[in-house]
């Protein structure tokens, strides 16, 4: 037997009020307004009484749960807890709770994450998908079901998304060190799984063909941690010992390339530059690349106010310079 007090219910305050029901239940759902006087009574008396409204009740009145489902696809990459905190921001000035589920790069727990969000009757779900091509059947799925907006990755552009535009800022990057007359540029990128990376890189190509067409295409590709950095600086020294600026996929990796070249005095004079504008980059004065995060999850809680099933929305990044380019 439970020893949990019973949940004050609408006729206790009505009782306590000498209102009916019916007036006390306008109040408290605002479903139509009452007089100032009759809405303050009824809520001084819903306070000290300790009446907290039934979401479950609401939800099955309304057939909405005023929640979200929000899956990353990996909570130890330092740019996804700045995600989730806008959108639970976002969500909060709503009057939204969200749920989180963190895939762990896994597109089969990415999978599961979004039938066990569904399944909660989540109103919408929001997703940054794990992998580029494994991820689109549980996403489609996951759509057919509910409102499902991609934030940040975007893998099926006939679904709603809201992104952050990834050329640009590695051009304004690249501008910037040919203004500083570095030539010699190499790109560290991440799995090729990875939406975003993908498209970084393809800018970085595509820049080098038309500002260095003489130079080399110096790529390598890391992981997600500061070691897998350093291991392809490693390489890029190795393999292009001339380099004399690293454009980096995100900020870990650029922290393993600041350690590996901290300890050459010949390769001090490297530019280093990151993305995501994590605490990292300020902390280590990295120049790096700031995503609009609360811009794209106040955008994306609009497309689920919306009920969008189609929406395209790109948002500008900037790119901080710090003396890790000077």
């Amino acid at each position: 037997m439970s020893d949990a007090p019973a949940r004050v219910t609408i006729r206790e305050v009505a009782r306590d009020t000498g209102l009916s029901t019916s007036t006390v239940s306008r109040v408290l759902t605002g479903a139509r307004a009452v007089s100032p006087e009759v809405a303050e009574r009824v809520r001084e008396s819903a306070e000290r009484l300790g009446y907290r409204a039934d979401p479950i009740g609401r939800s099955l009145r309304t057939r909405r749960t005023d929640t979200l489902g929000l899956v990353i696809p990996d909570v130890m990459n330092p740019f996804f807890p700045q995600l989730v905190q806008a959108v639970e921001y976002a969500a909060r000035q709503r009057g939204l709770a969200v749920l989180i589920a963190d895939a762990s790069n896994d597109p089969e727990a990415e999978r599961a994450a979004l039938r066990t969000l569904v399944d909660r009757r989540v109103d919408a779900v929001l997703i940054s998908p794990t992998h580029l091509t494994a991820s689109r059947d549980a996403l489609t799925e996951a759509a057919k079901a509910v409102p499902t907006i991609q934030l940040d990755r975007v893998i099926d552009p006939e679904l709603p998304f809201v992104r952050a535009d990834q050329g640009g800022p590695v051009e304004a990057i690249v501008r910037h060190l040919e203004a500083t007359k570095r030539r010699r540029l190499a790109f560290i990128g991440q799995r090729i799984t990875i939406s975003t990376s993908v498209e970084r890189e393809r800018a970085f190509q595509r820049l080098m063909g038309e500002h260095f067409p003489g130079e080399p295409l110096r790529v390598v590709t890391a992981g997600m941690s500061a070691d897998s950095g350093r291991a392809a600086a490693r390489d890029i020294l190795s393999s292009w010992p001339e380099t004399d600026a690293i454009i980096c996929a995100n900020d870990l990796i650029a922290v393993g390339v600041l350690q590996e070249l901290g300890g050459r005095a010949a390769r001090r004079e490297v530019a280093i530059s990151g993305f995501d504008d994590t605490l990292l980059a300020r902390a280590l004065h990295l120049t790096s690349v700031r995503q609009p995060v609360e811009r794209m999850a106040d955008a994306a809680l609009d497309l689920v106010a919306a009920r969008a099933t189609q929406a395209a929305i790109e948002l500008d990044s900037e790119v901080i310079f710090r003396l890790s380019t000077t």
